[in-house]
């Protein structure tokens, strides 16, 4: 395998090599057909001023006196070419010189004792008697010369093309020397050196676009990265504690002969804790696939009642179980929205689910389904409960933040989390307004699906 550089140097060579080929043959056909045109004009230039000659210098009609005038204008005539007097009926009068001539592809081109050359012919009338003319001159010299320039093309061509090699393997090692630079400086960067960036080349080109593009891909990285190791050490501390709890009643149930009462209160204790970090490890999972994009819904049309119908029905037995008081209120036309409707009721029972850790008796929680305008529609959650201080609002959908630490038995952390997650895969918005003390709303806001 050829490296880069290697690649690009033969491709260069290749692209110069070919077009040395074409330059070298169009220049030399170039000439051939110019120097050929350049005999044909001289060729007919020296018919014409044969014509002219005979008739200027002829006295008389004698056919000596024709051929004598021809031989006279012949002595003028350079070296390789030659004048031929024929009559009207093919026989040769004169032939200066003397030269036998085959036609071999046209009635231009001939050979003249075995050399190819170009020729013209002309018939004239002088004193009413009809002679053919044939002037020709040998390719001869044009032939010397398009071999001289064959010879000079074929001596340049390797010349120029080693030069074009030198040229192009200059350029590449000029080129990609940038490249090697970046991939040194990408060397040094690693799982614990994610901070560190490329150097950004200011030459506004494709090296300077690659740089600003793998740094983006760091910022990135080392942004996913931290949040990794954040939650791995959120989750780290969420799960220590139910953990903990268990082991200890377990290792508290052992450690001697109890009543029967006894150890069905430590397995209840266990299964309390066993339920809460199930809940914690199924949201952290959700979590963790939503962070990959691996929790892809199928959207289908959803009426929002229908939502909020099943998710009134599941949290029933835990609000009366607090004493709290569970209300909905529903339009009496659909609410339709795009949406996996799983998802949409584990957003609506998170959001309930929160109210009913916040809430004490006797409180009131109510659901709402409502259009703000003919694009959007609200699923509102409020409740009676203790509230959110103005500092906390800004962070309570962030991973395990909560507003008060002394609430941690409530739960993880993570519910409004993964609430933003499931309204963002929506294209919806959550709206919250609170006030401590007194509780708090949760809107979110969809667009109907006739607008979507």
């Amino acid at each position: 395998m050829l490296s880069l550089r290697q690649r690009l140097i033969l491709w260069h060579a290749a692209v110069f090599a070919a077009g040395l080929l074409a330059f070298s043959s169009v220049v030399w056909l170039g000439a051939r057909n110019i120097l050929e045109a350049e005999i044909g004009r001289w060729l007919n230039t020296q018919a014409d001023g044969l014509d002219r000659f005979l008739h200027l210098e002829l006295k008389g009609t004698d056919e000596a006196a024709v051929i004598e005038e021809a031989r006279e204008f012949s002595t003028g005539l350079p070296q390789g070419s030659g004048v031929q007097l024929r009559r009207q009926t093919g026989a040769l009068l004169l032939s200066r010189p003397p030269a036998q001539i085959a036609v071999v592809q046209d009635a231009s081109i001939v050979l003249v004792e075995g050399r190819r050359a170009r020729v013209i012919r002309r018939e004239t009338v002088i004193e009413g008697q009809a002679f053919e003319l044939l002037l020709w001159r040998s390719y001869e010299e044009v032939d010397a010369t398009l071999w001289q320039l064959a010879r000079l093309l074929a001596t340049l061509t390797p010349v120029f093309l080693a030069l074009s090699v030198l040229g192009g393997w200059w350029l590449s090692r000029r080129t990609l020397q940038p490249v090697d630079d970046l991939t040194l400086a990408a060397r040094t960067v690693s799982l614990s050196r994610l901070s560190e960036r490329l150097p950004v080349p200011e030459s506004r080109d494709e090296l300077q676009r690659l740089c600003i593009a793998w740094n983006e891909m760091l910022a990135r990285l080392e942004e996913s990265a931290n949040r990794l190791k954040q939650f791995t050490a959120d989750a780290s501390h969420e799960l220590r504690t139910p953990v903990a709890v268990i082991r200890a009643a377990a290792e508290l149930a052992l450690r001697q002969n109890r009543e029967p009462v006894a150890y069905r209160q430590a397995l209840l204790k266990i299964k309390e804790q066993s339920v809460e970090m199930g809940e914690l490890v199924d949201n952290l999972l959700s979590l963790a696939r939503a962070e990959e994009r691996q929790l892809q819904s199928s959207f289908v049309p959803v009426d929002l009642r229908e939502v909020v119908h099943d998710v009134e029905v599941k949290s029933r037995a835990a609000a009366k179980a607090k004493g709290l008081r569970l209300s909905i209120s529903l339009p009496a036309s659909p609410a339709t929205v795009s949406g996996d409707p799983a998802s949409l009721r584990r957003l609506v029972y998170l959001l309930v689910d929160n109210a009913l850790k916040f809430t004490e008796a006797p409180g009131q929680i109510e659901i709402g389904v409502g259009a703000r305008s003919d694009t959007w529609i609200v699923l509102t959650v409020s409740d009676t409960g203790t509230g959110i201080l103005p500092e906390d609002l800004p962070r309570i959908f962030d991973r395990f933040y909560q507003a008060d630490s002394s609430r941690s038995a409530a739960g993880a952390g993570l519910g409004l989390s993964l609430a933003r997650w499931i309204a963002d895969t929506h294209d919806a918005a959550i709206e919250v307004t609170s006030e401590a003390g007194q509780g708090s709303a949760f809107g979110v806001v969809f667009k109907t699906l006739g607008d979507s």
